[in-house]
């Protein structure tokens, strides 16, 4: 588990507020349950923070009921926290991670949603089902952006298997890790593209991983 604390200054003595505690309702006897938070950003300004939180597990519902991982945002001034997402319903319809502030305020972020992977696939008749990538073990996770109301959720990255850890060049280009697995190559190289999803090419990373001793 993990909590998100914030200090009023860059000082060890500085005082701390924990901004997520309270956001989960302690179980029958009063006791705080563990949740757990990762992926924290901040925006381009610092006055507020994009942050990927799940909450507690609930020992009544398997492995594949539990809770997913959501985007929060937490604005500085108004010392607001909300989930990007309001509806429970939608929150709960894949993991959230990575979340990254775009220059117009839309948020990027990695995601099992795969949404218009899922609409490609109802337009052609064919049962709405989540990509699993090459080892067949997990849902493939893909680039998605969405505004920081909920609105305009869109699916900007297509990959078998996954497209992960979103960030951004100065030159507004959007940088992330793809895992290409084809024709016998099992690697994870750097692509880039426009924050819409188009002009998607390799950055680095196609023949660099032949260049390695054994030894390394």
């Amino acid at each position: 588990g993990a909590e998100l604390f914030i200090r009023d200054r860059a000082s060890p003595s500085a005082p701390e507020t924990n901004i997520t505690e309270g956001v989960f309702e302690p179980d029958e006897d009063g006791n705080a349950l563990l949740y757990d938070v990762k992926d924290l950003s901040a925006s381009y300004d610092g006055s507020q923070l994009l942050f990927a939180m799940r909450a507690p597990e609930d020992p009544n519902l398997d492995d594949n009921e539990q809770p997913t991982w959501n985007i929060w945002l937490y604005d500085h001034p108004s010392q607001e926290l909300r989930r990007i997402i309001e509806s429970d319903i939608a929150a709960e319809e894949g993991h959230d991670l990575s979340p990254r502030f775009l220059v117009d305020g839309r948020v990027l972020f990695a995601s099992t949603r795969q949404r218009q992977s899922k609409a490609i696939l109802l337009d052609e008749s064919k049962p709405q089902f989540s990509h699993l990538d090459e080892d067949r073990d997990r849902e493939a996770v893909t680039l998605h952006t969405i505004e920081t109301d909920g609105s305009g959720l869109k699916q900007i990255s297509f990959n078998q298997s996954s497209d992960m850890d979103p960030s951004l060049l100065s030159d507004g280009r959007v940088v992330y890790s793809r895992w290409d697995n084809i024709d016998n190559h099992d690697r994870i190289s750097l692509y880039t593209m426009s924050p819409d999803g188009r002009n998607q090419q390799l950055l680095y990373g196609l023949d660099s991983h032949d260049s390695l001793s054994e030894d390394f």
